[in-house]
């Protein structure tokens, strides 16, 4: 059997989330083969209740006694002055026996398999990887496992699971982000809470409206609802077959924000759902459903904002979305009927309970509350029944046909706390015990416990019986009393002399003391501290040589990088006299391009100028388009000298060094570089200049311009999302698949928020959504401090302003930067610039995190 069918026989894992420990003892009783969760540092979901230290070792204790894994995420970009307390968590990590670490920030990962190579790590969601390419670079690093992007389709997923020995972990339900996950910086810019430091506020929830250049609602007709951002909630349990077939290992539920009843409903309905993939026709057909319609009804009453099954078979436009509430809907209970001296009256298309929670949808909103006594006609009963009519009190408006949701279902609820409550877990592992021994020999009790054994001895030797002999029915009764062990007595084998006796003490002594044994942790490989110490200290003193390496090698002129779109563009930063240019990146539909063949004589025409030219590539490639880009660079290859490349994700650095290995290139803010680690690391590959985050404050920026080669952005729009989503050709040009009308380049958009703030949108070549900040970062102010910092090039970001806006800017910085960099601080001063700069977007300006970081 080669190893893809291997892959694909083994059993499918179910991960469940858990942001507390009774969230965590609802998954593992419910059936999750493993948890992931969050201590109380390092974690992307910050706001959960995450776990302290000793509550990680009860979790992990509890896990492993029933066979379940324990992830713990440090899903976050990670700070310079946060490594030393870094190095104790996972040293302490690994002592207490975590199975394996979700990790996003690439410096950290490769930290890890320096000073921790005993630790398994898993790429997180947050690395923003969708491609075989990718997968390869994570493969290098010392992952075990991906989890790949959401946007990731079946057919991607396959192709993926193909060509890689790394386990494929994906999302299969809950709740889903709009932006391509790593790559937002929305909450970040607008609030300061980065949702790669786990502190997102969520923004994508709230309401905005789709504007023209006119400032026109497109929308204000269409009924469309005002939540443009947020999408529904991920559900694919009925392609857990599919799933299997195609090579998926793990199945990730989301919900570490959710309480214990919500993971313990959905965990136990997938579970279910996976047990009976076996019994599904051989080619799992279509019309074989894996859960019942009432178990449906559940997973949708547990929690919904409607469901979609996301971008696993195409990109469902408007389908993915749920444009007229950001939180749950609840399952459809009935309409009002009158509303009469206090009572409701409904009309039910499902049952009603007391203690429900239910909402109706007025003419005024939504209004919400908990059901107390329900009566039919005059009488009070238990329970409303599908169909009846019924009463409760209410002392809010309403009118006759306005539509009734159940928000909450008492007895599911119930249901689900009754499966973790203390005392009465149900997750047991099956045991088989063998009692064997002679007359006047101590009895040997052997118990087996899938591969482990244990073998414990009677204290007594065994005596002939006077008046009741040890028979199987009696032996099983006192060895199968486990109580609240995490086992269950399925098989007793008798290997003993008839008609001999030993004490009952002896037999629940020899019970106890097999469990005992059987409940011992298997011991982790021991990791000396010293020893562990001594790695940091090398991983220190090699970060050290290579910088210094790198300092005593580099010969970098300050300079000023221009990011241009298109010819136009080009031109005018030439002519303003840029002596670097970045050209490429995404093609916005709204504007021309720059064509294979313009691409070819910029570089040529660069080269004999003496001008530094860089081809910067897409910030998301999916696998199709990064097969298209492969060819396209072969042929590039091919060209008098090979053009500088800047890559914008680990998958387009795999597939450039596939061709070459030597290779040119630079790396794109879009990698998140946001300390030494990660800086190194691409450096340490070969990067000529790295771009660093633009989520890092001025102390941090100074901290890494101690290394050379690197470039920060210091004027230009802020791009805080891209997406596969596309609001614009959802909500106008019927969106769906590939079909589009194409509305987006008619006109300029913007998504206005509640603040009435106008965020321009552009769609690029390939359908994406690219979200910008209203306002344009500009750090003209900051140019002193930076170039004290020891930063050399700067950034100016110009993909979307005009030429006569790129020469001004291109003069404006290269005038104030030259004299800089020439000991003339006291002829420059930024007045004159800023109102220039003022007069050419008089919008307004940010700074950025140059001030304020991120939390």
């Amino acid at each position: 059997m080669d190893e893809t069918k291997i892959l694909r026989s083994r059993p499918l894992e179910l991960l469940a989330p858990a942001g507390s420990f009774e969230a965590f003892k609802a998954a593992v009783e419910n059936g999750a083969d493993a948890v992931y969760l969050g201590g109380k540092t390092f974690s992307a979901r910050a706001s959960a209740a995450n776990f302290d230290l000793e509550e990680l070792k009860k979790a992990i204790r509890y896990a492993h006694e029933r066979q379940a894994k324990v992830f713990v995420a440090v899903n976050i970009l990670i700070a310079d002055q946060e490594f030393q307390e870094l190095f104790d968590y996972l040293y302490t990590l690994y002592e207490i026996g975590v199975d394996a670490l979700i990790v996003q920030d690439i410096g950290v990962a490769g930290l890890i398999h320096s000073i921790l190579p005993e630790m398994e790590i898993h790429a997180s969601t947050q690395m923003t990887v969708n491609t075989s390419w990718g997968v390869q670079h994570l493969d290098a690093l010392g992952f075990s496992r991906v989890v790949l992007a959401r946007e990731t389709t079946a057919d991607e997923i396959k192709l993926i699971a193909e060509r890689t020995p790394l386990e494929i972990e994906v999302f299969v339900h809950g709740a889903l982000c709009i932006c391509y996950s790593g790559q937002c910086l929305m909450s970040s810019f607008i609030g300061g809470r980065s949702g790669n430091r786990g502190t997102c506020a969520q923004p994508c929830r709230m309401t905005y409206q789709l504007m023209n250049d006119q400032k026109e609602n497109l929308l204000a007709n269409k009924n469309t609802g005002e939540h443009l951002l947020s999408p529904r909630d991920l559900s694919l349990v009925e392609e857990l077959a599919e799933l299997k077939r195609i090579g998926v290992h793990s199945l990730k539920v989301e919900g570490r924000m959710k309480r214990p009843e919500y993971v313990a409903t959905v965990i136990r309905l997938y579970r279910q759902a996976i047990n009976r993939i076996k019994d599904l026709p051989e080619a799992g057909t279509e019309s074989s459903s894996l859960l019942s319609p009432d178990e449906h009804h559940e997973l949708l009453q547990v929690f919904n904002r409607d469901f979609t099954k996301g971008y696993f078979r195409e990109n469902p436009g408007a389908e993915l979305m749920s444009y007229s509430r950001p939180n749950n809907r609840g399952t459809r209970l009935g309409r009002v009927t009158r509303l009469e001296n206090r009572r409701l009256f409904l009309k039910l298309e499902a049952a009603l309970h007391p203690g429900d929670g239910i909402e109706l949808w007025t003419g005024r909103g939504r209004e919400g509350v908990t059901v107390g006594t329900i009566w039919r006609d005059k009488n009070e009963v238990e329970e409303g029944l599908t169909g009846e009519t019924v009463q409760i009190e209410f002392s809010g408006i309403a009118h006759p046909g306005d539509r009734v949701f159940k928000t909450n279902d008492a007895l599911l609820m119930e249901k689900a706390r009754e499966s973790f409550q203390e005392g009465r877990e149900q997750r047991k592992n099956p045991l088989t015990m063998s009692l064997s021994g002679s007359l006047g020999e101590k009895l040997c009790l052997e118990v087996k416990e899938g591969e482990r054994r244990v073998a414990v001895y009677s204290a007594s030797v065994a005596q002939k019986a006077l008046k009741r002999p040890l028979t199987r029915e009696y032996a099983f009764q006192q060895l199968g009393r486990l109580g609240t062990t995490p086992f269950w007595l399925e098989k007793l084998e008798l290997g003993i002399d008839e008609g001999i006796m030993l004490p009952v003490s002896d037999l629940n002594e020899m019970r106890r003391s097999a469990v005992e044994e059987l409940l011992k942790t298997k011991p982790r490989q021991k990791l000396d501290r010293h020893m562990y110490r001594q790695r940091i200290e090398h991983w220190h003193q090699r970060q050290t040589i290579e910088r210094k390496d790198l300092v005593t090698d580099k010969n970098v002129t300050p300079r000023i990088s221009v990011a241009v779109s298109n010819m136009d563009t080009l031109r005018a930063a030439l002519k303003a006299g840029a002596k670097r240019v970045l050209i490429g990146g995404e093609h916005w539909r709204s504007r021309r391009g720059f064509s294979s063949e313009e691409i070819r004589t910029i570089f040529e025409s660069c080269r004999k100028q003496g001008i530094d030219c860089v081809w910067r590539l897409p910030r998301i490639l999916n696998q199709a388009q990064s097969d298209i880009l492969l060819e396209s660079l072969k042929k590039t290859a091919e060209w008098t000298k090979k053009p500088k490349l800047m890559v914008s994700n680990l998958g387009e650095l795999e597939l450039i060094r596939s061709i070459d290995v030597e290779w040119p290139f630079e790396v794109d803010y879009s990698l998140n570089i946001f300390n030494e680690a990660s800086l190194a690391h691409f450096l340490r590959l070969g990067a000529q200049v790295v771009t660093l985050s633009p989520e890092l404050h001025h102390e941090q920026l100074a901290h890494l311009a101690k290394w050379p080669r690197t470039e920060l952005m210091v004027f230009g729009d802020l791009e805080m999302m891209v997406s596969e989503y596309c609001p614009v050709g959802s909500t106008l040009g019927g969106k769906k698949g590939e079909h589009c009308a194409r509305p987006c380049v008619q006109a300029p958009h913007y998504l206005r928020d509640r603040m009435r703030y106008d965020f321009p949108v552009e769609t690029d070549q390939e359908c994406r959504m690219h979200l910008f900040n209203v306002k344009i970062l500009n750090l003209y102010e900051e140019l002193a401090q930076i170039r004290r910092m020891g930063i050399s090039t700067l950034r100016l970001q110009l993909t979307r302003q005009t030429p006569e806006q790129v020469s001004r800017i291109v003069r404006l910085f290269s005038k104030a930067w030259d004299t800089i960099n020439a000991g003339k601080k006291a002829a420059w001063t930024s007045e004159e610039g800023m109102d220039d700069l003022t007069a050419l977007f008089p919008g307004g300006f940010t700074k950025g995190h140059f001030y304020r970081g991120v939390l």
